[in-house]
């Protein structure tokens, strides 16, 4: 693999928001060899470094009180949402 087509497969995950807000998420990272499946119980902040061609992501707000924002980003593309609330959840995908 070039490097060009390594730095075009980098991910960032960035959950971020109220701080101690605690969320679960699922991860579903799209690699050469299939999808891996990541899940989540954090809070805030978090972030992640990943390597794959796209990722799909759900991230659910846990705590009573809070705010969550989540940015994804991969290959100068970036996907943001932010939320607030017990139950609420975000959805992103980045390909």
């Amino acid at each position: 693999m070039q490097a060009a087509e390594t730095m075009a497969d980098d991910i960032k995950v960035i959950i971020d928001g109220d701080p101690g807000t605690r969320f679960t998420a699922t991860l579903n990272l799209l690699r050469d060899e299939g999808e891996v499946v990541h899940r989540l119980e954090e809070e805030v902040p978090y972030r992640l470094g990943l390597s794959g061609h796209g990722i799909d992501i759900a991230v659910r707000q846990t705590s009573a009180r809070g705010a969550l924002s989540v940015e994804v980003r991969k290959g100068g593309n970036v996907s943001r949402s932010r939320t607030q609330g017990p139950g609420s959840e975000i959805r992103l995908r980045l390909r």
